[in-house]
């Protein structure tokens, strides 16, 4: 999937089908570095749903919100 640009932070979402038939869907958060892209892997939780789209939204919205807490608290810090 294509990466998503927000508010000078990329959203890098992830999809895949599961074994019951839905969609289980997360994002990886980056922001370019001196050095090259800075990945934060594993940066929101797993969504599942019927279907691929909204599982992409549902981590969608919830990166969005971690980049808006980020920048709301700069002392905030991914692992």
């Amino acid at each position: 999937m294509d990466k998503i640009l927000y508010k000078g932070w990329y959203i890098l979402p992830t999809a895949l089908p599961t074994t019951g038939g839905q969609w289980t869907a997360s994002c990886d958060l980056a922001r370019v570095e001196a050095d090259g892209l800075e990945v934060f892997e594993g940066a929101t939780l797993q969504f599942v749903r019927p279907r691929e789209l909204d599982a992409v939204n549902a981590a969608c919205d919830e990166a969005r919100r971690q980049v808006d807490n980020i920048l709301a608290d700069p002392l905030t810090r991914l692992a």
